[in-house]
């Protein structure tokens, strides 16, 4: 009886213990943006040294890019969105354009 009720404390236990783990993995594969800031940086480089023209968007499996010229007042910025397609979030983030 008692090596019963061991067997199946130790596999509720390894049973909770891949459930999180499994949680943990998928909010890190979530939550990674390394390879959409790679690829913002590449694009930059490209603009940066005139092999990309603007306005630009990109479509992936993954998330939706998007780069274009915006006036602010005297000043000349790079917008840059992209959003994520499995977490439905819009982040932007604007560049001074020293063109």
């Amino acid at each position: 009886m008692e090596t019963l009720v061991a067997t199946s404390i130790i596999l509720i236990i390894f049973v909770i213990a891949s459930l999180v783990l499994n949680n943990v993995f998928k909010s890190i594969t979530l939550r990674d943006t390394f390879s959409v800031s790679n690829r913002i940086e590449k694009l930059m480089y490209l603009y940066q040294n005139d092999k990309l023209s603007l306005p630009y968007d990109e479509l992936t499996k993954d998330y939706e890019l998007s780069i274009e010229q915006v006036n602010i007042g005297n000043i000349r910025y790079v917008q840059i969105d992209y959003k994520s397609k499995s977490r439905q979030n819009i982040r932007s983030k604007f560049i001074i354009d020293e063109k």
